[in-house]
């Protein structure tokens, strides 16, 4: 991997130089870096030139420190960047199982020792080789330069303080997200390092991602999600009777269902097995009957068959066929009437609806689940509407419905 790796330790309030200085460099020395000379680290000789940088080194690698203590932006800053050479940094060609040795051991050391010493906010990771976010994220998605804080995407390594650990979910769920390695530091914050090998995989969201980002669970995160076989609720539909379908266009299918390409079909089941709109009659989908077979050939079977009046327009996939949504979360008595379905569609929450509907479905699998339990859980979304705190609306649902 060419270019530079940058891990930036974020603070919520600033640090003086002997709290941030003096420690920072007594670590460097403990962990066996050595200044330019090759001569042991001594940090009562070491000096920061005029803008507060410094060189130290592992054997022939450089390791530039930079101290930022005197342009604190706030409210959330960086104090401290740790620059080395990406090349070389890890071997792609060692066992996921291997622990790093050499460089990146005493990396990934300094950095949980640091993170204990001067209790960052937040530690970031990136590479500046890749500025346009094909390889690895840009600088942009995995630092915090938006108030307020925001993460776009999770960096190779990262580092995240109880503020953070709360937005994702809390301690229990970050502790057990799919990454190469999650743990615990003495401080109580979490270090996170989504790969072995930095960046790789990183053209696309990880699954540490979906997990802490996007709010999906492990199984869906880590893709294991689509074992479960699909089915298409609609197919336990008779004729004339109707259903709520959540459908992307079918020139949006894409691997993930992203809330705002999902639209909330009200459907009836015509002669032909086709789902066509309440309210304007016009063509939607072809009900799967038969979902044997690879996924693709299943998606396909939805507008296998299209009748003469269907302009593109109107065909669209329905994001429904995940094995877990039953056909008590779609079907309608009445076109109007509302359903699971329907009222997940209504919430206003940052939570996936596909995921929160896959999630509910699950529940709706366990043996004992009765159609009392559906009439309450339908209770229970209806309360959402009622919550003034839209920020803890998430927490509410996996506290009452999950």
């Amino acid at each position: 991997m060419e270019g530079t790796l940058s891990v930036l330790f974020y603070r919520t309030e600033r640090l003086d130089r002997e709290e941030l200085i003096d420690p920072t460099l007594s670590i460097c020395a403990e962990q066996g870096l050595s200044s330019e000379t090759q001569t042991p680290l001594n940090p009562r000789e070491i000096t920061v030139d005029d803008e507060n940088r410094v060189t130290v080194y592992d054997d022939t690698r450089q390791v530039r420190l930079n101290f930022d203590i005197d342009s604190w932006s706030g409210p959330v800053g960086s104090v401290l960047t740790i620059s080395t050479d990406a090349e070389g940094l890890v071997s792609a060609e060692e066992s996921l199982d291997t622990e790093y040795t050499g460089f990146a051991r005493d990396l990934v050391e300094t950095i949980r020792r640091l993170t204990v010493e001067i209790d960052p906010y937040y530690v970031s990771s990136y590479n500046t080789w890749v500025m346009n976010g094909e390889t690895a994220p840009t600088p942009e998605a995995v630092l915090p330069l938006e108030t307020p804080f925001e993460i776009e995407r999770l960096p190779w390594l990262g580092v995240y303080s109880e503020p953070l650990i709360e937005r994702f979910g809390g301690r229990e769920r970050v502790l057990a997200t799919p990454a190469w390695k999650v743990e615990e530091l003495d401080n109580g914050s979490i270090l996170v390092i989504t790969t072995r090998t930095p960046w790789e995989g990183y053209h696309e969201k990880l699954p540490a991602d979906r997990y802490l980002l996007d709010g999906a669970d492990r199984d869906r995160a880590t893709g294991t999600d689509e074992q479960t076989p699909l089915t298409d609720p609609f197919a336990e539909l008779e004729s004339g009777e109707f259903g709520a379908d959540v459908c992307v266009h079918r020139d949006d299918i894409a691997s993930e269902f992203v809330d705002e390409d999902l639209r909330l079909e009200r459907v009836y089941v015509d002669e032909a097995r086709d789902l066509r709109r309440t309210d304007v009659d016009t063509f939607v989908r072809n009900v799967v009957d038969d979902a044997a077979g690879e996924t693709a050939d299943i998606v396909g079977r939805m507008l296998a068959d299209l009748p003469a009046d269907a302009t593109r327009d109107d065909q669209m996939v329905s994001s429904l066929l995940h094995g877990a949504i039953p056909p008590s979360f779609v079907r309608l008595d009445d076109p109007n009437d509302e359903n699971v379905v329907t009222k997940v569609m209504d919430l206003d929450v940052d939570t996936s609806k596909h995921d929160l509907l896959v999630s509910l479905g699950r529940v709706a699998q366990q043996a004992d689940f009765t159609n009392a339990d559906l009439a309450t859980m339908e209770r229970a979304l209806d309360n959402l509407q009622d919550l003034d705190d839209v920020d803890g609306i998430d927490d509410w649902i996996e506290d009452a419905l999950l």
